[in-house]
């Protein structure tokens, strides 16, 4: 039997094992309980299932050329269903060019991670955005500062590229700035509905990111119509590498959250 049926099995056995004795002893938050029920149980699942699909996703990289979000104007990314941080970029070609995910992480973190979607949000960490053949792309230590949420963000050799700061978040609601390594003012950032949507450009005026929720423009290419729970991000073409680094970085932050709705 397969791991992510294993733990499938393992967490419908729990949940209906607590659900019984709540039940049984008549208790009476039995429906505020349901949903943290649902989730411990079915969190191992979800969890495993990810990282089963990253390793065929990598499988099949490893005998192609290596792919990076640095090299595409376009980033799809796909969500795992787990309430880890971690997601799958694809290009519009539905080619596998990276993922991002938290790394280095405390086991009790780990597990608060996997148990409550967004706990990551209410701690520091450190994450990486990481090309077809797992190699790092771009990287970012996240921080609390001065009610500030701030990303310190890095690239693939180790070299500062920029900073994200940000005011603590409403919901989804996006309220802060990105700097270069420099501490020169790159974009301001708002975003612009309950939703998520950000149109951001740079204080020159060039194109740095977008995105719309639920609008993916290759819903009816035969690689996606199988697929679900897609976002597409564009990208500008005239950003230098340390922009798109910085890019990467800041965009995979924000959509690990947006994804997991928080």
């Amino acid at each position: 039997m397969k791991k992510e049926n294993t733990a499938l099995a393992a967490g419908l056995v729990f949940i209906g094992v607590v659900m019984a004795g709540m039940f049984y002893f008549e208790v009476e938050v039995l429906a505020a309980l349901a949903f943290p029920v649902f989730a411990i149980g079915m969190s191992p699942y979800f969890y495993i299932r990810s990282k089963e699909k990253e390793k065929k996703w990598l499988s099949k990289a490893a005998a192609l050329d290596g792919r990076s979000v640095l090299d595409e104007t376009e980033w799809i990314f796909e969500r795992n269903g787990s309430p880890a941080a971690s997601m799958s970029i694809l290009n519009k070609g539905g080619a596998y060019i990276g993922a991002y995910k938290i790394v280095n992480l405390p086991f009790i973190k780990k597990v608060s991670s996997m148990v409550f979607a967004g706990a990551d949000a209410y701690y520091s960490f450190t994450a990486g955005v990481f090309t077809s053949h797992n190699e790092p792309a771009a990287a970012f230590q996240k921080r609390k500062e001065d009610k500030q949420t701030v990303l310190e963000i890095r690239g693939h050799s180790g070299e500062t590229a920029g900073y994200y700061k940000e005011d603590n978040k409403k919901l989804t609601r996006i309220n802060g700035a990105i700097y270069t390594a420099d501490g020169d003012l790159l974009c301001e950032v708002k975003t612009k509905s309950m939703a998520g949507d950000f149109d951001i450009h740079t204080t020159d005026g060039r194109f740095f990111a977008s995105y719309r929720f639920g609008y993916f423009d290759y819903a009816m290419k035969p690689q996606f119509q199988k697929s679900v729970a897609l976002d597409i991000v564009k990208v500008g073409n005239e950003l230098s590498h340390g922009e798109k680094t910085i890019a990467a970085a800041v965009v995979c932050y924000w959509m690990s959250y947006m994804q997991r709705g928080n």
